[in-house]
């Protein structure tokens, strides 16, 4: 459902609170639009249903995330329906040389698909252009140099990376899983308690820079 043109997206989270999935809740990455999701960046991500363990099992949209204290399956298979789909030794090997296969093992999780499917509106463009890749791949790594992200902090988790008020970078760090340390952990097998090194950051802003020249093809390496 889009958002009424005469409400804003204030006003409307107000008008859907009464209901389990208010009205701007996304259904599907491809019901949005480049005017949606800024109409829709200032409201929280789970009002929207951007969340991390949010599955789609029946449209091949999983979740792998198997750190919590219980998991409901082993490591390494969908926490929702059981499925193994992703083969980790592929997934963890620091090889950039051809990615489409690490791209396709992302987009089998429901929060990594999201980002390699949100419009790229005129705001992420604009910002993209006007850093280049170059200056766009220092901006991670200020990022993940950041205490928040060398090391595992339990309170602080999960909260460290911006989604649709973010900018390409932000947006990158969810689809390739480098957007907090559970998410590494499970995807690229950093140990919680290990601090990231310059190898691990070095990994992370090259397949940074993969996914950004996808979606924003004009700034490819």
């Amino acid at each position: 459902m889009s958002l009424p043109d005469d409400l804003s997206p204030e006003q409307d989270l107000i008008k859907g609170l009464t209901s389990t999935k208010n009205c701007h809740y996304i259904e599907s990455v491809f019901d949005l639009s480049e005017d949606r999701v800024e109409k829709l960046k200032r409201i929280k991500p789970k009002a929207l249903g951007i969340r991390c363990r949010r599955t789609d099992c029946d449209k091949a949209l999983h979740c792998f995330d198997a750190v919590k204290v219980k998991p409901k399956f082993p490591k390494g298979k969908c926490q929702e329906c059981g499925k193994e789909l992703v083969k980790w030794d592929e997934a963890w090997l620091r090889d950039i040389r051809d990615t489409d296969q690490k791209f396709a093992f992302f987009e089998t999780e429901w929060i990594r698909h999201f980002f390699f499917h949100v419009p790229i509106t005129n705001r992420i463009r604009k910002y993209a252009q006007t850093h280049g890749l170059e200056e766009l791949g220092r901006i991670l790594e200020k990022q993940l140099r950041n205490k928040k992200m060398l090391r595992y902090i339990p309170a602080l988790d999960s909260t460290q990376t911006k989604m649709l008020d973010g900018t390409i970078v932000h947006w990158a760090r969810h689809a390739v899983a480098c957007c907090c340390r559970r998410c590494m952990s499970y995807w690229h097998n950093i140990p919680l308690e290990q601090e990231l090194t310059d190898a691990d950051i070095n990994y992370f802003r090259a397949l940074v820079l993969k996914f950004i020249s996808k979606r924003i093809p004009e700034l490819s390496l």
